[in-house]
């Protein structure tokens, strides 16, 4: 009876376990293929934004080969968009354990942490992404900004004079840094990272700007107005740019031509109250107290929150009654 039962209890363990199915190497490769050929697909839809597509093919993705490292990138990436920081969060640290020697997990979790206030975290993340590539640029703007941002604003210039002596030809190094520098008031150390941008891409608008505000910063009125008007001739209506140009002939004190400047952002801005703000400035400058309170108030009356108008009125008061 025993041998009975015994022999019975072996066969249904035999028919209760599943065979396992070995898979071949180029079962696994068309798998792989097809895993690759999902993800492409749910970078084109995230590319295009369209964040459920990308989402769903990634996953699908993922049916295919489970560790796909690219993918997991790709649903933290839309996680992110989505605004979802604990599932974002989760597929960028399941992205780094399946991989922990591929760096761009580390620099997705440490802009994940940045945008989200967590700069300490940010900094542990970009500086382990280093120490697994420490060529991956992008891990050094990572740091040099979260540190920036957590006040840590020497550790950050340290970073940056780093990454420049490793990749002195990377542009995008120097702009970063010149942008700090800006910030922090060193605008002779700015302009020379700035000025090699702009040598190597004269039509990016937006650096040709922030090299002129430098070259102001530092007085070389002449140069940043050659900037500015670069700008005009490729977009004749810019109203911040013609009031720059205004602003540098009003340090030079050439009156006549930071008015007609400011006149000209005025008409093409009507309800805009910097140029009112400036021709006020201007005004009072030249001792035309009355047409400067004029102007100022007309700011105010557009917007009644703009802080340099009150302090300009101020001045003007303190100059009436000296």
């Amino acid at each position: 009876m025993k041998k009975v039962l015994a022999l019975a209890a072996v066969i249904i363990l035999q028919c209760a376990a599943p065979a396992i199915k070995t898979i071949t190497p180029e079962e696994m490769a068309e798998r792989k293929k097809e895993a690759e050929k999902c993800y492409s697909i749910g970078a084109e839809h995230l590319k295009q934004q369209n964040l459920d597509a990308a989402l769903e093919n990634f996953h699908t993705s993922l049916s295919y080969d489970s560790l796909y490292y690219e993918s997991w990138i790709g649903i933290g990436t839309v996680q992110r968009a989505k605004r979802d920081i604990v599932a974002a969060e989760e597929a960028f640290n399941k992205a780094k354990t399946i991989a922990p020697k591929r760096s761009k997990a580390y620099e997705a979790l440490g802009d994940l942490y940045l945008v989200t206030d967590q700069y300490d975290k940010a900094i542990q993340e970009y500086q382990a992404g280093l120490k697994v590539d420490s060529t991956f640029i992008e891990l050094y703007f990572g740091l040099a900004d979260a540190l920036d941002k957590a006040g840590n604003t020497n550790a950050a210039d340290s970073v940056y004079k780093k990454a420049i002596n490793l990749f002195p030809d990377d542009l995008g190094l120097r702009r970063g840094y010149g942008r700090l520098l800006v910030r922090q008031g060193r605008y002779k150390e700015a302009e020379e990272q700035l000025k090699p941008c702009c040598l190597r891409f004269p039509d990016v608008l937006e650096l040709l700007e922030e090299y002129a505000n430098v070259l102001v910063e530092v007085g070389k009125y002449e140069a940043a107005l050659k900037e500015y008007n670069s700008i005009l001739t490729k977009k004749p209506d810019n109203v911040t740019i013609i009031m720059k140009i205004g602003d540098v002939y009003m340090r030079q004190k050439k009156y006549g031509e930071a008015k007609k400047q400011f006149l000209k952002a005025r008409d093409l801005a009507p309800n805009d109250a910097l140029p009112h703000v400036y021709l006020g400035d201007l005004n009072t400058r030249q001792g035309n107290y009355g047409a400067a309170e004029n102007e100022l108030r007309t700011a105010l009356k557009i917007d009644n929150r703009l802080t340099v108008g009150y302090v300009l009125l101020g001045d003007l008061y303190r100059r009436q009654g000296e």
